[in-house]
């Protein structure tokens, strides 16, 4: 049997007792009273977002948010070079510098040649951001087509990839959770050996379109 995948989430600082957690590193000065901070919140919902498709996965946390949901190209940069050396199979980050970095392209880089794959989020509208605009990068915007388990090839500027955007009484949504919700979904065929597979098979394909019948496949 294939063993769980190690996952680095790079993010927010997570809890000792987060289910499969394997270990934590942070990569800024975390604050004090970060456990009830917003970076918590959202680590916490990125890591169930990821075990709902792979619930034996594994989590390395490398925390880059002190407390607010703000850190540094240098930090983020910093961060994907940790999750590059470390034993994980797929690294995940829910954020995007709008600007070009040639630290953070450098650093997810070295990820990819590291073997690992790198999932990113990225905005439904504006211009591409980093990571997520990086060549090799699967980069995931919400889809609300997608139920948890689906995913859809996009093939948009800013975004290949959508996936479940969370529903209503989500705390946190969007292309973070969707992300998320993606990596978790690579994890589980990384796991039975099939990734190539499961990225021929979208539960839709194109663009969403949301109209008077509400979502559809372009």
């Amino acid at each position: 049997m294939t063993p769980a995948p190690l996952i680095a989430l790079i993010d927010g600082p997570l809890a000792a007792d987060t289910p499969g957690l394997a270990g934590r590193a942070d990569i800024c000065d975390v604050h004090p009273r970060a456990a009830g901070s917003p970076a918590a919140l959202h680590a916490s919902c990125m890591a169930a977002a990821i075990r709902a498709n792979a619930p034996d996965a594994q989590i390395l946390g490398i925390s880059i948010f002190p407390g607010r949901l703000s850190t540094t190209p240098a930090t983020a940069a910093k961060a994907l070079h940790r999750a590059a050396e470390s034993e994980a199979v797929i690294v995940h980050c829910s954020f995007g510098h709008a600007g070009a970095s040639p630290l953070l392209a450098a650093a997810a880089a070295a990820v990819l040649r590291s073997g690992k794959l790198l999932v990113a989020s990225a905005p439904a509208r504006g211009t591409p951001v980093c990571p997520a605009g990086c060549d090799g990068v699967f980069s995931v915007q919400g889809d609300a087509r997608c139920g948890a388990g689906q995913w859809s090839l996009l093939n948009l500027p800013a975004a290949r990839f959508g996936a479940c955007p969370g529903g209503p009484g989500s705390p946190v949504r969007g292309a973070s959770l969707a992300a998320a919700h993606f990596t978790g979904l690579l994890a589980r065929a990384n796991a039975e050996g099939g990734v190539g597979e499961m990225l021929q098979t979208p539960s839709f394909t194109g663009r969403e379109r949301i109209g008077t019948g509400g979502p559809h496949a372009a």
